[in-house]
């Protein structure tokens, strides 16, 4: 009977755990979608006027919204380059003013300091998914001592003799564990590398290093840089030492931007920290909002999104051993709960496509 209890006790916590593993991709497409829905809904207020969306703020564009959800926004300067001349205009060296992103590793050395990668997504999953890892390790473990000690677990024999069983069934199960948990090993390396994907296949650092850097302009206006600070003070409406709450997308502003720095293009702004600040890829600033920047992020959030499905197959398994365990009926509750949530997902999936 206690071996029950705490084999229950065990399936009670892994089921905990996957669940809340799940939750970083639930919410990542929660977000996605309600960035989305909010959009939708500024244009159809607006009458699709393309004029009347570009001079929306910022902060209601799904860019900048998921740019800013799954990057660690208060982080990113971290990441600019150091200017080297003495002066604050001087030759633009041939390379980005910041550092590519490391998808590989969530801790990396910036300025011979150790700092979290900005890549929140991916370093929240990693962080929510460690505690269930950490305990199928000390599950199986505790499974291994159990086989190795069989002959002590006077109960646990019992229990299985009156199945029918011996110490055979007990090493078949443990194998079967081995497998499950390598299968979810296997399974979490793959869905790491597709959250990578969504940094290193979407244009959301490059837009979301831009707009730090105009907010650095614009938070610490210095003179070299009034001419690009007035344009966006000019057509935004309040707040203006934020760029969240600019119109820096509308298409009068951008032509301004774009003409200012054609005309040089070899300017290292001013700063305080002296941050390598060119502006290098304001020329991309339009297609940074167009609909195919967008839905490439939409795309791979999709993608993401399926995995729960093999989520929901993980779930069946201690699901089921539960269900025996208790000796009860719940083997059937179990599968109507488990095809009442395939079945709302996949009308969810549904829904969104035809929308």
């Amino acid at each position: 009977m206690l071996q029950n209890a705490i084999l229950e006790i065990f399936i009670i916590l892994l089921l905990l755990l996957i669940i809340l593993s799940m939750i970083p991709i639930i919410e990542l497409k929660y977000k996605s979608d309600l960035y989305d829905k909010i959009e939708t809904f500024n244009k159809y207020c607006l009458n699709n006027d393309i004029s009347l969306i570009n001079e929306l703020d910022v902060k209601n564009s799904y860019m900048w919204n998921m740019s800013s959800y799954i990057y660690d926004v208060d982080n990113l300067s971290n990441f600019f380059y150091k200017n080297t001349g003495s002066a604050a205009r001087v030759v633009s060296a041939d390379t980005k003013d910041y550092l590519d992103l490391n998808r590989n590793i969530s801790i990396i050395m910036v300025n011979n300091e150790y700092i979290s990668n900005i890549m929140k997504i991916y370093n929240y999953y990693l962080n929510m998914s460690m505690p269930l890892f950490i305990f199928l390790m000390i599950f199986f473990g505790s499974q291994i001592y159990i086989l190795v000690y069989f002959d002590t677990f006077t109960e646990l024999k019992r229990c299985l003799n009156e199945c029918e069983c011996n110490a055979d069934c007990f090493r078949y199960y443990i194998y079967s564990l081995f497998v499950y948990i390598l299968l979810f090993i296997i399974f979490f390396s793959i869905l790491l590398k597709k959250l990578t994907e969504l940094y290193a296949d979407t244009d959301t650092y490059e837009y979301i290093m831009l707009m730090k850097e105009f907010d650095i302009l614009l938070k610490e206006n210095k003179a070299d840089s009034t001419a690009i600070t007035d344009v966006i003070k000019k057509y935004s409406k309040y707040k203006i030492n934020d760029i969240a709450y600019t119109t820096i997308h509308s298409s009068a502003v951008v032509s301004e931007l774009l003409e200012i720095y054609n005309n040089d293009k070899t300017i290292i702004y001013e700063n305080n920290n002296n941050y390598k600040i060119t502006l290098k890829n304001i020329e991309k600033i339009e297609y940074y909002n167009s609909e195919e920047a967008k839905n490439k992020i939409k795309n791979k959030v999709e993608d993401i999104f399926r995995f729960i499905y093999v989520y929901i197959i993980f779930l069946i398994v201690p699901l089921y051993i539960l269900s025996i365990s208790l000796q009860g009926n719940y083997v059937y509750l179990l599968f109507v709960i488990i095809i009442a949530i395939i079945f709302s997902i996949s009308v969810y999936n549904v829904y969104n496509t035809l929308q």
